[in-house]
């Protein structure tokens, strides 16, 4: 994919001088103890895959089904393998198996600013149907499933049992085809000869530093949200403020990126920004979003209001909401309403916290319970009920009842905050995955900084760079699955 960049600080950690083109230069976070790399001449090296996620098993399964040994290391044990996937719930940007809607390039690219490469979207659509098929070959099956976004009509496309699933029918698949599983075992640089072609890799595991050699490398190792010194490298907020998504964000640490740069990658996608989610920072379950906030306001510590809450349906809103958020005062919200919040038949489809609302009889115990200050707080809520204007409320679609003379003003949604119980529920932003990463062509080449190809080198996954400003829901998996599986073919029968 040819996307445009972003002019950016180089943060020292992503771009070190080239790497050693001979085995003995692992990367710069390897450990300083030299402990054996032992190699092996007795049969043709593998397809090594980093990563166990829907990407990195794709390529796995793929690759093993042309006939050849494949080696797949993941930093995790068997339990906890997988990266994002394995927590996700996995929704596809598709109106049936085989079909997105048609305008589904258009949309993806459109997200971007056109940053997007259009030829990468394109191939991604062409080489669904036969994924989709392949996919449901090995047992996975699909299902049209209503979301978490409570006011969005359009259902997506999900596999039975989410992203774990996914998960559990391609790794014993993998198991079957004679896959090697190297848990417990990091990446951490490539190895390439004089050429240029990557021929394998560093890794450091159970049996201490090792040379994989490969005939091929594909890198599916997720992107850096796991590295806290790498986001504050690149985000240009207070990284400490984000939440992960979940367990599996603090293992993506960027190693696969890294390494792939020191071997003359060339960056691509966004990399000051993420994908971001609203969660409840007390819950203590993965994917605690709280996503019903144009039923009511949105508060900073500050007692004010800072967004138009209802400017949007849930799907097209809820990151920037999530962005909003991260930039007030501690990376705090609370999200406020009353009893009339009962008129949302569906609200607990967009709850996924596991934490009860706070809830209180009047606005100073509210702001009490929240520790806001009062009357600032009173003041917010007063001028935001004497801005509402008659209407019909429809929670089910964008229904125009909205304030007047407010700033920042709400533009659906808006009822009165009045009526007693009042219940709140704190909003902090959630990094779900990194947006900066490889660029890869649509053969999930990775792209060297000269425009070329790099030999022997293939990327899959979110540890490949393709968003730009707004992430388009259900298309992470899809692309992992799909590219992920272009990659696999590739390395074993190049």
């Amino acid at each position: 994919m040819r996307c445009a960049s972003t002019p950016r600080k180089r943060a020292s950690g992503w771009t070190p001088a080239r790497a050693s083109r001979t085995p003995s230069t692992p990367a710069p976070d390897a450990p300083s103890k030299e402990k054996s790399m032992t190699t092996s001449a007795s049969s043709p090296s593998p397809v090594v895959v980093v990563g166990a996620g829907i990407a990195g098993l794709s390529a796995a399964v793929s690759a093993a089904e042309q006939g050849g040994s494949v080696v797949l290391v993941d930093r995790a044990g068997p339990l906890d393998a997988g990266g994002n996937t394995k927590w996700t719930s996995a929704y596809l940007r598709l109106d049936d198996v085989y079909e997105p809607s048609e305008s589904f390039v258009e949309e993806v690219v459109g997200f971007s600013g056109d940053r997007t490469s259009k030829e990468y979207i394109e191939t991604l659509v062409d080489r669904l149907p036969e994924t989709m098929e392949w996919i449901q070959r090995h047992g996975v099956r699909f299902r049209r499933f209503p979301t978490y976004f409570v006011n969005s009509n359009r259902p997506r496309l999900q596999p039975h049992g989410g992203g774990e699933a996914l998960l559990n029918t391609l790794r014993p698949v993998a198991e079957k085809l004679g896959v090697e599983f190297r848990y417990h075992t990091t990446a951490r640089s490539l190895v390439t000869a004089a050429d240029g072609r990557v021929t394998g890799v560093v890794v450091t595991g159970p049996d201490g530093e090792q040379v994989l050699p490969a005939r091929a490398v594909v890198l599916a190792s997720g992107g850096f949200e796991g590295d806290p010194a790498a986001l504050a490298d690149e985000l240009p907020g207070d990284v400490s403020t984000l939440i992960p998504i979940a367990p599996g964000v603090a293992l993506n640490k960027g190693e696969g990126i890294r390494m792939a740069l020191q071997a003359g990658a060339r960056r691509s996608g966004q990399w000051d920004s993420f994908h971001a989610e609203p969660v409840d920072p007390r819950a203590d379950n993965p994917e605690a979003l709280v996503m019903v906030f144009p039923y009511g306001i949105l508060v900073n510590k500050d007692g004010e209001r800072f967004i138009d809450e209802g400017r949007g349906t849930v799907d097209e809103t809820y990151e920037s909401t999530a962005r909003a958020v991260w930039s007030q005062p501690g990376g705090t919200a609370y999200f406020i309403t009353d009893r009339k919040f009962e008129r949302v038949a569906d609200r607990e489809r967009g709850v996924l916290t596991s934490r009860k609302p706070i809830t209180a009889g009047s606005l100073a115990e509210l702001a009490s319970a929240l520790g806001l200050p009062a009357d600032r707080l009173a003041e917010t809520i007063t001028a935001y009920n004497k801005s509402v204007v008659d209407g019909e409320f429809d929670w089910r679609r964008p229904d125009g009842k909205h304030t007047e003379g407010l700033t920042p003003p709400k533009s659906n949604w808006a009822l009165p905050i009045d009526e007693a119980p009042l219940l709140a529920y704190p909003v902090a932003c959630a990094i779900v995955f990194t947006f900066g990463g490889l660029e890869t062509d649509p053969e999930a080449r990775v792209i060297s900084e000269q425009g070329a190809p790099i030999p022997g080198l293939y990327a899959a996954g979110e540890c490949t760079g393709i968003y730009y400003d707004k992430y388009p829901g259900g298309t992470s998996v899809l692309r992992g699955m799909v590219f992920g599986r272009v990659a696999g073919i590739a390395a074993a029968t190049a």
